[in-house]
Parts: C-alpha cells; sequence; structure tokens
C-alpha cells in the first residue's frame, strides 16, 4: 500500500482489502502459535530444506503476489463484487479458526468438552511410538469434523481463493497463491492419510467409515 500511495498518490480498494486478509492470516499464526507446532510441517516433516527455503524465500514472495500486482497495475473491481468476495475470505477465516479450535479443544479436554452443545464425538486411536511407549490421539467426528476429515484445508482455500479473487484479473500470475495452495493442500492431504492409516490401523478405518469425505462432503 505505501509502495501505490507514494507513486499513484492513492490506494485502490482492492489493494486495502487484500491487505487485510492477508494480514489476520499473519497475525492469526503468531497468536496462535503454539497450535502451529503440531502441526504436519513441524511434528513430521521437521526443520530442513523444504521449510527454511520456503518460509524464507517462496512464501513472502509467491504469497503476496496479489498486493505486489496490485501495487504496480492499480485496478479495482465494483464495490458490490468486492464485498461479496470479501466477505467470502473472511468466512474462509472464520470457518479456518473455528475448525482448529475444536480440534485443540478436544486435544486440551482429553474429549471431556462440548461440541456445538453436545458432548464431542470421536474414535480413541491408539498407537505406539519408537521407543515402544503407548499413546492415544482423538479422532474428532463431530462439530465441523463431522463434515469432512479436513475441513480446516477448506477454509484455507477459502481465504486464498479470495485474495486472488479480490484483484478482479484472470491473469494466471495473479493467481498462483490459490493454485499453490489447491496443489499443497491436497498433496498434503493425501500424504497426512497415508500416515494416519499406517499410525492408527483399524481406527483410522472406522474414522473414514464415519466421516467418509477428505475435503467437500458429495465432491471429495
Amino acid at each position: 500500500m505505501a509502495y501505490q500511495y507514494q507513486h499513484q498518490q492513492y490506494i485502490v480498494p482492492s489493494l486495502i482489502l487484500v491487505t487485510i486478509l492477508q494480514t489476520l492470516y499473519v497475525v492469526d499464526f503468531f497468536v496462535h502459535e503454539s497450535w502451529y507446532l503440531r502441526t504436519i510441517d513441524i511434528a513430521h516433516d521437521h526443520y530442513g530444506f523444504y521449510l527454511a527455503w520456503g518460509c524464507f524465500c517462496f512464501l513472502p514472495t509467491t504469497y503476496t503476489i496479489q498486493g505486489q500486482y496490485l501495487g504496480m497495475y492499480p485496478q479495482s473491481p465494483s464495490n458490490t463484487y468486492l464485498a461479496v468476495v470479501f466477505t467470502i475470505g473472511l468466512a474462509g477465516y472464520a470457518l479456518f479458526r473455528s475448525v482448529n479450535n475444536q480440534k485443540d479443544k478436544v486435544r486440551r479436554s482429553d474429549g471431556r468438552c462440548q461440541i456445538w452443545g453436545k458432548p464431542a464425538e470421536y474414535i480413541v486411536a491408539a498407537y505406539k511410538t519408537s521407543d515402544g511407549k503407548e499413546h492415544k490421539s482423538l479422532l474428532l467426528c463431530s462439530g465441523w469434523w463431522g463434515f469432512s476429515r479436513h475441513v480446516n484445508y477448506v477454509g484455507d482455500l477459502l481465504l486464498s481463493f479470495s485474495s486472488c479473487a479480490l484483484v478482479g484479473s484472470t491473469k494466471v500470475v495473479v493467481w498462483v497463491y490459490a493454485i499453490w495452495m489447491t496443489l499443497l493442500l491436497v498433496h498434503r492431504c493425501l500424504r497426512d492419510e497415508k500416515r494416519c492409516s499406517m499410525k492408527y490401523g483399524a481406527a483410522w478405518t472406522e474414522y473414514c467409515r464415519r466421516v467418509p469425505w477428505r475435503f467437500v462432503p458429495g465432491i471429495w
């Protein structure tokens, strides 16, 4: 925004809304930083070239293409269009945060909690670590998690597609972020499910029976 104001003496509404969505996502990361330490990136992939190059090079440049593009080529769709797309983006963030809060609530309470006013429904999945110790995980089957096994990714995708759509352009470069997020999350979903199947065995099979959809019910 500073770049556009410096060169154009004004800031287009689309850039302001894109910046709000991106800032919301970044602030969420720092507010819930301890939660991110339990994600697949940190807990299973661990630190290496993938995370180092991704976090310091790829993310700062690719995830902000919409703002960079608008800074150099100011344009803004109609106010009605912007309002609808921005609302979808906020809904995506709200879904993302609500979904993850539900799972975190069940973990912290060891399942002794309510989801949407009812006792949480879950499957107890036992597993052993490499040191031979037995542990358990609670696979949540109610609330948002009763709709799909990776419903948190749906919120992520709504947010990323909205950020790109706010630009109001059909040029591929504007949509790189959304395309990348789709490929990343689909690949992560399949990779995570393979790992969970090996880790939890029969409990995971039962979980897939109770929650048959990966992302969107009736689609996939």
